[in-house]
């Protein structure tokens, strides 16, 4: 999760040319004005959402909508698969990428579930670790025992301009959360919801209704059914731009979420993390930062433990339970202007029950708005 932050535009290369240099937006939308067509080369493919726009002549065409079960990718156009994806799941079975994003021939029928182009069973590979997101669109493998990141890729989430009241330009992500299956939901700035292959990096739309309920903007986390259970929903905790810190407690199985209840009051919104036990914990920074074991059927708090008061302005944080225990990555801001972002290990055995925190990482050097973690990970732990 993060304030309102302004960003650089980033360039984009489209068919390896730099087709919008300096004024366009980083998810491929082309520039529209006098000047698009200046823009233009030769056989280039852009996206605008789920719609492909083609360049002929020297000249933009109308946006066309991708049929059904196909997206839009930069470069390639409507296609099943992204670029580098070399298997894609089309029910509940596997099916070869071909070069052109297509699919191809049948790999195989899946006896279970498929998901990001390989048959699943319980949990998916990898779906044992921590995925952060970063301001600048990195997403990151964290494992918990060495407090070492692995890069996995840059986002190029097709997200719209950020949501009035939260920075301006293009958005960047806000929050996340990773399913059983490895497969992560990234909330960016703009209130759109995306899918992102935690192996590859690649994105693909939701069916979210951006802004549904009054969400626009929120934390989230998987959390299981009860103790054991392979079953698990997403719940989000936000609600408008500038109301956050009076946010709602929801689960997200659809389009539109449905409202559990309210959460307390605090100068800062919550960010959640869940665990395989079935229980849900809320993270609130700032003065009074705190972690909450929350009631999963009506946002009230059951349980809350007291963390170090912050000495700066919180800019961005995220929240994931590990083995136990509780990762806090939290970026602030002091009066010169300087960002220092540390990795806290919360445990709520700690100090006789009351609960502790150790700072594991001094400074990250980017600043983290979204963690996840599923359902997958250990429970408890002996590090």
């Amino acid at each position: 999760m993060a304030l309102g932050l302004r960003h650089t535009p980033k360039l984009i290369l489209v068919g390896g040319v730099c087709a919008a240099c300096a004024t366009a937006p980083q998810d491929g939308r082309p520039v529209r004005g006098a000047d698009a067509s200046a823009l233009c080369v030769e056989g280039a493919l852009l996206c605008q959402d789920e719609d492909v726009i083609k360049c002929v002549s020297g000249s933009l065409t109308p946006p066309e909508a991708c049929a059904e079960g196909l997206s839009c990718f930069p470069g390639r156009g409507c296609a099943a698969c992204a670029p580098g994806v070399s298997s894609a799941c089309l029910e509940d079975a596997v099916y070869r990428c071909g070069p052109d994003g297509q699919l191809g021939e049948k790999i195989e029928d899946c006896p279970t579930s498929c998901a990001l182009g390989s048959c699943v069973g319980d949990c998916a590979p990898g779906s044992e670790l921590i995925y952060t997101v970063d301001s600048d669109d990195g997403l990151y493998r964290f494992d918990p025992r060495t407090y070492e990141f692995t890069f996995v890729g840059v986002l190029d989430c097709p997200a719209g301009a950020a949501l009035p009241g939260f920075g301006d330009g293009p958005s960047h992500p806000f929050s996340m959360a990773v399913d059983r299956h490895g497969r992560a939901r990234v909330l960016y700035g703009s209130g759109e919801l995306f899918n992102v292959d935690t192996q590859t990096a690649s994105c693909l739309p939701t069916e979210h209704e951006p802004g549904a309920g009054g969400f626009e903007l929120f934390g989230m986390a998987y959390v299981s059914d009860g103790p054991g259970s392979s079953q698990e929903r997403l719940f989000i905790a936000g609600g408008q731009v500038g109301e956050l810190g009076s946010g709602r407690l929801a689960s997200l199985t659809g389009p539109t979420p449905v409202v559990l209840g309210s959460m307390s009051e605090h100068g800062f919104g919550a960010e959640l993390t869940g665990n395989g036990n079935g229980e849900l914990f809320a993270y609130w920074p700032g003065g009074e930062s705190e972690v909450a074991r929350l009631d999963k059927n009506t946002g009230g708090i059951d349980e809350r433990w007291s963390l170090p008061r912050l000495q700066a302005t919180p800019s961005g944080w995220a929240f994931a339970h590990w083995g136990g225990r509780a990762f806090v990555f939290i970026s602030t801001m002091d009066a010169r202007g300087e960002v220092t972002s540390q990795i806290l290990r919360f445990d709520p055995q700690g100090a006789g029950g009351t609960g502790d925190s150790v700072v594991v990482v001094a400074d990250v050097g980017r600043v983290i708005v979204g963690a996840g973690v599923s359902t997958c990970a250990p429970v408890v732990s002996n590090f």
